[in-house]
């Protein structure tokens, strides 16, 4: 299992070097890629900490997992972003762990629905979410980045 804790800002290199591991690990799961993300500096590896909060589970010093948890002002909604959790840490509850850490902070805030994009065809996170409690809020888009390939917005109410 990990321990989770939040990233302060002063970690951004932390945040940046999970981010690129799982776009260069698991590419077909995420929208951005490692080749336009591995040329962000500083800047706005700093400025993600203004979308929002970062969760990394670590296993030891090991990063082994990391999701966001971002506010999307012109919705008034909050999302899950980044999740995701290094391949030998699969299956063992360090997802479940993880988001319940950051539901948990959500609640304390007096946030009572957070949402999430799924890309079609990532069925272990789709397995995940409905086990959470996730579903559907029948919004769907088709991708320009990937031709072909869709996302669906999901809902939990907490």
């Amino acid at each position: 299992m990990a321990d989770f804790h939040y990233l302060k800002r002063k970690e951004w290199p932390t945040l940046r070097e999970i981010r690129l591991r799982a776009l260069g690990e698991s590419p077909e799961m995420f929208l951005a890629t490692l080749a336009q993300e591995s040329t962000y500096g500083r800047r706005k590896w700093r400025a993600e900490f203004k979308r929002g909060w970062w969760i990394v589970g670590l296993a030891g010093d090991e990063p082994v997992s990391l999701v966001g948890v971002t506010y999307a002002s012109a919705e008034d909604r909050h999302y899950i972003e980044y999740m995701w959790v290094a391949p030998v840490y699969r299956g063992s509850g360090v997802a479940t762990g993880m988001l319940d850490f950051a539901f948990a902070r959500l609640r304390e805030s007096g946030i009572h629905e957070i949402y999430l994009w799924i890309l079609d065809g990532n069925e272990p996170a789709s397995l995940l979410y409905k086990k959470k409690g996730f579903a559907s809020s029948n919004v769907m888009n088709q991708l320009k980045e990937k031709p072909g390939r869709t996302e669906e917005r999901l809902k939990l109410d907490l």
